[in-house]
């Protein structure tokens, strides 16, 4: 049986393997199929490809974009395009999104001064972090406002606290969240993406946002995207029943991938679980079914 791995992460993004490293686990692993699915970055893409190129592996390229979807957050697997073209947009969608996270960090930091709260005058936003979590981490840092949340909550706060007391929707601190929407991307990368499809789909990606519903899946799909992502660790077992037979109703692409990071407790490369190989996927110009 053929391993497939078609979403992993390098030090490009949030994964803590080097290029290098991962084709040499790849090669260790003897995978057939494969794509790097960095954040919002195909810059790994080329490089990944030309370690591999003396072997049999199939390099397919990917990106995990990140996307607005109404309130919501969400992460887009975008697989076989150029990748030239991808980057000339990802380096357009993340000039903006740097501006937008100016924008937000300055108003969010106006709003937690106004509730006694100490900012550091030099804080600036992260390229690889959400505004809200680089704002948490300087706030819970300084005692003062440690000292304040004792007497306000009767506790000391964490980062994830700092969300959902202050900057969830709704709350005295909360600003619009940056990012670009899913009809910003799908118009900027159409006909240029072979197949797009919805990441970990009952996966809620972060403390700040929700896990999609049924009733969303469905949404996305009529808004233009193409696939789901099947075989994923975090997805139950009812869950994964559920995406099979929307695939098979609406002949979809799908696919599936450790989501490996090398962080402690992560499955291997190939593996959506314990010792489960993914057994599959079907992309509009790859596939193994």
């Amino acid at each position: 049986m053929s391993i497939i791995d078609l979403h992993f992460h390098s030090t490009y993004s949030d994964g803590k393997m080097s290029i290098e490293e991962l084709a040499a686990r790849i090669k260790e692993r003897e995978l057939k199929y494969c794509a790097l699915t960095d954040h919002d970055t195909v810059a790994g893409v080329a490089s990944l490809k030309n370690y591999l190129k003396d072997s049999d592996v199939i390099v397919i390229p990917g990106v995990e974009l990140t996307a607005l979807f109404g309130e919501n957050e969400i992460h887009i697997l975008a697989y076989d395009f150029d990748i030239g073209f991808v980057g000339k947009i990802l380096e357009e969608r993340n000039a903006l999104v740097k501006k937008q996270k100016i924008e937000e960090l300055r108003q969010a930091s106006d709003l937690f001064i106004l509730n006694g709260l100490q900012i550091s005058d030099n804080l600036v936003p992260s390229e690889k972090k959400p505004v809200g979590y680089t704002l948490a981490m300087d706030i819970c840092s300084k005692q003062f406002n440690q000292d304040i949340f004792l007497q306000r909550h009767g506790k000391i706060l964490s980062p994830d606290d700092i969300y959902f007391e202050y900057t969830a929707p709704g709350k005295s601190c909360a600003v619009a969240r940056s990012g670009v929407s899913v009809q910003w991307l799908l118009s900027k990368l159409e006909n240029k993406v072979s197949d797009f499809i919805i990441a970990h789909p009952f996966l809620q990606v972060s403390v700040a946002t929700k896990p999609l519903l049924a009733s969303d899946i469905l949404s996305l799909l009529e808004m233009g995207i193409s696939g789901l992502e099947i075989y994923h660790d975090k997805t139950a077992g009812d869950k994964i029943q559920w995406l099979k037979k929307i695939c098979n109703e609406k002949n979809l692409s799908y696919t599936g991938g450790s989501d490996f990071h090398n962080r402690q407790n992560d499955l291997n490369l190939g593996l959506y679980g314990q010792d489960l190989e993914v057994p599959s996927f079907n992309l509009s110009n790859f596939k193994l079914i």
